[in-house]
């Protein structure tokens, strides 16, 4: 049995390189004389999470060719074929039913000019409180989580970019049995957009102590920038619990829904488990210190690319997989198969 999961996660590993060799040669647009060896470099710098420069070395090939050539690339592309994908899942039933949506932003933390097209301040990590933001909106298939929608984060309202995703998920014809977000969507714009929507959601609330463990009652802001009329009236359910590191904290969420407080619990779990999804889309990410906005965007849906292409080898193949097949096994597949990448 252990041979015949090996030959199968060997069969789907290499399912999978196809996908993405496919997917490099249909969503860029590369003419170079020597476009073959720039497209090995594009997918070993991303699934070996390097710098471009190094792989284009240790490939014999210039890297400012390389960059040239990405630079030239439009970003809009690249997701122009994800959606594809998306309707490829579609056709073999992944969204047949409504789904619970996950969104949430991301930080690629940034070191250089902050002046920078694109760089946002944000909060502190790894010595820098500059960033390039991107958000997602993601959906739980099967045992995976699979990105629907990106947009860049830019100095416009929260709600806008909220507005962008649900707009590219509701135009799939992808139905939102519920939407999960964090505490950095806890607005009064958000809250009354989803509520005139009609989109049930579970968000966590910042408490400023006006919440107790206990709590379920109905609360309406009382934002002093806001007239009546324009406040947010929501649920809010506060209970004691356990964050996904184990610490012990007061968790306080706004909520649309009469769910009863564990199912609320239980349910916002499967936020957790999304947001593992950005740090497996990290590991399709290359490493750049460039500050051309578009290629770093480029970058970034690149890697939602090839982490969606995983996930759907995976579903796809999945009645003939007899184990699921780990992200890790994908990655140790193409990488032992780097030989023929380069030579073949």
């Amino acid at each position: 049995m252990d041979t015949i999961n090996t030959i199968l996660r060997s069969n789907n590993g290499n399912r999978y390189l196809l996908y993405v060799n496919e997917s490099i040669d249909k969503s860029m647009d590369i003419h170079a004389w020597n476009s073959e060896s720039i497209k090995k470099v594009i997918l070993l710098s991303s699934v070996m999470n390097s710098y471009v420069e190094g792989t284009a070395s240790f490939l014999k090939i210039c890297g400012q060719t390389v960059r040239n050539n990405l630079k030239q690339q439009l970003p809009e592309w690249i997701m122009a074929y994800n959606d594809n994908i998306i309707k490829m899942m579609k056709e073999l039933g992944a969204f047949r039913k409504p789904v619970i949506v996950a969104m949430d932003w991301h930080d690629i933390m940034y070191y250089g000019d902050p002046e920078a097209e694109g760089v946002k301040g944000t909060q502190a990590k790894k010595g820098t409180h500059w960033a390039y933001q991107f958000a997602t909106a993601s959906v739980v298939v099967g045992d995976e989580k699979f990105t629907v929608a990106v947009t860049p984060v830019t100095y416009e309202s929260i709600v806008e970019h909220v507005k962008r995703l649900l707009l590219k998920v509701l135009g799939f014809g992808i139905k939102i049995k519920l939407l999960l977000l964090d505490a950095g969507y806890y607005s009064v714009e958000v809250i009354n957009l989803l509520n005139a929507l009609g989109i049930r959601f579970i968000m966590r609330a910042h408490n400023n102590g006006t919440f107790r463990v206990g709590d379920d009652i109905m609360y309406t802001t009382k934002s002093s920038k806001l007239p009546a009329r324009d406040q947010a009236t929501f649920r809010v359910v506060a209970f004691n619990g356990r964050d996904k590191f184990g610490h012990l904290e007061l968790f306080v969420f706004a909520t649309n829904t009469d769910l009863k407080p564990k199912m609320i619990r239980k349910i916002f779990r499967k936020r957790w488990a999304i947001e593992t999804s950005y740090r497996m889309i990290s590991q399709f990410l290359p490493k750049t210190t460039s500050k051309v906005y578009s290629l770093r965007k480029l970058y970034f849906y690149l890697a939602v690319l090839f982490y969606n292409l995983w996930v759907f080898v995976n579903y796809k193949h999945e009645r003939v997989i007899v184990q699921h097949v780990k992200l890790e096994v994908i990655l140790s597949v193409i990488l032992s198969n780097i030989y023929w990448i380069i030579n073949g």
